[in-house]
């Protein structure tokens, strides 16, 4: 998981650092135990979500044609299926917030904001700006939430507590590569530049 994260980060060989990356997701999926629980599952999808992202940008960045003068999909092709899904993928970490723990007057003002800025990305209007809001609130949320770091009493708690610290902060980390990135062809944003 190092490795592939070092290759991430420095933007080498960002395919096979993916390809591990989403190895290590599965593995810890069975590790855990926990492949068959939604939380667990769509928090997963997720961070694939957010890996789906990285690829995008990769393929952005390199925009070349292999074989001059053949017809074939281009990176910039794939790139838009590419972004289209780490979009869906990455706002069903919040539908995974929606269904758990307590409903108070707070979380439902969480759930309506969050849940416009996550349809908002989803078909790609306002998607930055709606990525942006979505960075706020889970890094407050990461922060309140998963502060592994004052739990001291029991050590198998602090460890899970702390895979969800770093699971939302690298869904934070896809969603700030849409920022960068924007939301894609398939996209309300992209189709307005049409009209």
């Amino acid at each position: 998981m190092s490795v592939c994260s070092a290759l991430a980060i420095s933007r080498r060989y960002t395919e096979a650092a993916v390809g591990g990356l989403f190895a290590v997701i599965v593995l810890q999926g069975f590790a855990y135990g926990l492949i068959f629980d939604l939380t667990f599952f769509l928090r997963n999808l997720s961070v694939v979500g957010g890996l789906l992202m990285l690829v995008a940008e990769s393929l952005l960045a390199r925009r070349r044609s292999v074989f001059a003068g053949l017809p074939s999909m281009s990176d910039e092709d794939r790139s838009k299926y590419v972004l289209l899904g780490g979009r869906i993928l990455l706002v069903l970490l919040f539908t995974s917030f929606v269904f758990s723990g307590s409903l108070t007057a707070g979380r439902i003002v969480v759930i309506v904001v969050g849940g416009l800025s996550c349809m908002m990305v989803a078909v790609g209007f306002k998607a930055k700006w709606s990525a942006i809001v979505l960075v706020a609130i889970l890094s407050v949320f990461n922060l309140m939430v998963n502060n592994w770091w004052t739990i001291d009493f029991n050590p198998t708690h602090r460890d899970f507590v702390k895979y969800d610290f770093f699971q939302t902060l690298s869904i934070v980390g896809g969603f700030l590569l849409l920022v960068n990135v924007g939301p894609g062809s398939f996209s309300v944003d992209e189709k307005k530049k049409n009209f």
